[in-house]
């Protein structure tokens, strides 16, 4: 595994892999806040952090930050292209409507081919 190039900051967001805590029902896919800015224990050659709701700190090696705007703005665009199948689905059933009542003219116009 490669070595990560960013220490994680207070206020990232993070989710845990490949530790026993991850396997854990409340844990798994959760989206952790970081409460703390990565630091190393004393005596230790380890990155750990503090997370909100999250007793003790936490090794850094099993946290993966995340970019939840990112997710956000993806989820929102595949909103987006639903919407706009459901329209297209929408007017093909008007138009097929049409069709099958022996109107094509109608047909063409519930696709905005006139």
């Amino acid at each position: 595994m490669s070595e990560r190039t960013y220490k994680l900051q207070k206020g990232d967001q993070v989710v845990m892999h490949t530790c026993m805590e991850h396997d854990h029902p409340d844990n798994f896919g959760k989206i952790w806040t970081c409460r703390s800015d990565e630091f190393q224990h004393k005596g230790h050659d380890y990155g750990s952090v503090f997370l909100e709701g999250f007793s003790g700190s936490f090794s850094t090696e099993f946290l993966q930050k995340v970019n939840v705007e990112d997710l956000i703005e993806q989820m929102a665009e595949r909103d987006r292209t639903i919407d706009r199948l459901i329209d297209e689905k929408n007017k093909l059933r008007k138009a097929l409507g049409w069709y099958e009542l022996g109107k094509p003219e109608l047909a063409r116009q519930a696709l905005g081919r006139e």
